[in-house]
């Protein structure tokens, strides 16, 4: 689990500042294979925490800043009214 979590983060930290990234890019610096890193940013992109754009071959990622900031606030309002601090 602590793994996942860092792999996660690391990924996640190479769409940091709104850059855009083609899932060759991003599967060469992750050192995945392209069609796991196609997959991967599919899900993330269903799930709305990317946004994706297609030039020519070639699909660009980025993350989708307004709906990320929606849904933390979302989940901070739940967590206050099902877990409030003790």
């Amino acid at each position: 689990m602590a793994t996942r979590l860092f792999e996660f983060r690391w990924g996640w930290s190479l769409f940091a500042g709104g850059i855009e990234l083609t899932v060759g890019a991003v599967a060469e610096r992750l050192g995945i294979a392209q069609s796991t890193a196609s997959q991967q940013l599919a899900l993330l992109r269903r799930g709305g925490l990317l946004i994706s754009r297609k030039d020519g071959k070639h699909v660009h990622y980025r993350v989708d800043s307004p709906r990320v900031e929606q849904s933390l606030t979302e989940l901070q309002t739940y967590l206050r009214t099902c877990c409030p601090p003790a």
